[in-house]
């Protein structure tokens, strides 16, 4: 069985992205999002404003299948950078969560994700999320193995 992987994060990702806005109606950005930086250490908005909400939603999911779950606090690690301050020497920051906090609510209403109480506290794939993220993954290595023949005998 081909999971999520086995396929390049950035195809999936990408496709995910694509699925979500076409097919979750539940994902929807706000209209703040249009005109914001994603984070304080970013020095522009997003190259494409009209779609990096549902590329972070699809981000998040693909995350959540490889660690299995994290939080709000540990996403503000995942997605933070290096913050540039002129002359002196960069340091680390942390992303805001406002944002992954309101994508993560989103997925919630569609069923894709759902909280978790306890030791490991945050959120989790629901089945739901879980097995949409692997045919998404399965589609995409039916789409490498057709461009690379070598690949084809993991299909069977």
């Amino acid at each position: 069985m081909i999971t999520a992987n086995m396929v390049p994060p950035d195809l999936l990702v990408k496709r995910l992205s694509d699925y979500i806005k076409n097919n979750v109606s539940e994902v929807q950005p706000p209209d703040w999002s249009l005109i914001t930086k994603t984070a304080s250490f970013k020095e522009r908005i997003p190259d494409d404003p009209q779609s990096w909400w549902y590329m972070r939603a699809a981000s998040i999911l693909r995350k959540l299948y490889v660690l299995e779950h994290f939080g709000v606090s540990e996403s503000t690690r995942l997605y933070g950078g290096l913050k540039r301050r002129g002359t002196k020497p960069p340091v680390s920051a942390r992303a805001p969560g406002h944002s992954t906090r309101l994508i993560f609510q989103q997925l919630e209403r569609a069923g894709l994700v759902a909280k978790t109480r306890g030791a490991r506290k945050g959120r989790v794939l629901t089945p739901k999320g879980r097995s949409l993220l692997d045919k998404m993954a399965h589609e995409i290595f039916i789409d490498l193995a057709n461009n690379n023949p070598a690949l084809k005998k993991y299909l069977e």
